[in-house]
């Protein structure tokens, strides 16, 4: 958290102003280059943006643990937060080379890809935790109870359409495939709903928490729109991946927006604290 004059308010909602424009515009330009990429080189293209804005963000939030140590709240929520990007950026890696070195375009079965996954979440949960931990006491208990139900209602609405209509997914696949695949609706939920509720009660305070705000608005899209994935991967509509793939895109632009700005408002600088120290 950062304490400012009203002089330097101003220029700081001004800075905020500017920097979320630089978010939108970033996001358009990478999009961008998926849409109007060739026919035939789409999905190579979603790779290629997918593992730089993964490894952006993942970069950033090395450099944030780096520069504030592994001290206190923001050190451990952080440190959660990078290591859960990593583990992403690590599964995204491998669809790459499943593409690019074994021609698999989706992996179908388990995979590696999918261990990658699920250890990356366990980590961003625990850094929404962590946030929640910290705001607790801002938590309206009518708002929790709105955000879980809203929550189990969209994600028990999904698990449902998948089951009904998974005839093709079960008919390629086994059954260790669908319990996995029916697992990430479930996983979503542990970001969801902790997403929803750090938004909602840090909204009239979110100059003062931009990193943690922009990090759990990022976390909302990346589930719901994991939903949407899994909804159409098992149902075979493989060509509304690239929808979702574009959101995801999103999602790493916002989280490395979210670092960025950690490092450069909320860290002090190292020459600074001497000065000050001395």
């Amino acid at each position: 958290m950062i304490d400012l004059s009203a002089e330097k308010q101003i220029e700081y909602k001004i800075t905020l102003r500017y920097f979320i424009l630089a978010i939108i515009i970033s996001s358009v330009i990478a999009n961008s280059i998926i849409i109007f990429s060739d026919p035939h080189n789409k999905r190579s293209s979603t790779l290629i943006i997918l593992n730089i804005t993964a490894a952006i963000a993942s970069c950033l939030g090395i450099i944030a643990v780096y520069r504030h140590g592994l001290h206190g709240l923001h050190g451990k929520s952080y440190l959660f937060l990078t290591t859960g990007l990593i583990f992403w950026f690590s599964a995204d890696l491998s669809l790459a080379y499943y593409y690019f070195a074994l021609g698999i375009e989706e992996q179908i079965l388990v995979s590696v890809t999918d261990v990658l996954w699920f250890a990356g979440y366990v980590f961003l949960a625990l850094h929404l935790f962590s946030v929640l931990r910290f705001i607790c006491s801002k938590i309206n208990f009518i708002t929790l109870a709105i955000a879980l139900v809203a929550a189990i209602l969209f994600v028990s609405y999904n698990v449902f359409y998948i089951v009904s209509s998974s005839s093709h997914f079960l008919a390629v696949g086994d059954f260790v495939d669908f319990v996995v695949t029916m697992a990430y609706p479930v996983l979503d939920l542990i970001l969801i709903i902790p997403s929803v509720l750090i938004l909602v009660n840090l909204r009239k305070d979110y100059m003062q928490s931009v990193p943690w705000f922009l990090s759990s608005l990022s976390l909302l899209i990346n589930a719901i729109a994991d939903d949407g994935y899994v909804g159409d991967f098992v149902n075979g509509h493989l060509h509304n991946l690239l929808f979702w793939d574009m959101f995801y895109v999103l999602d790493f632009i916002i989280m490395a927006g979210a670092l960025f700005w950690y490092n450069r408002f909320h860290i002090p600088n190292k020459k600074r604290r001497i000065k000050i120290n001395s």
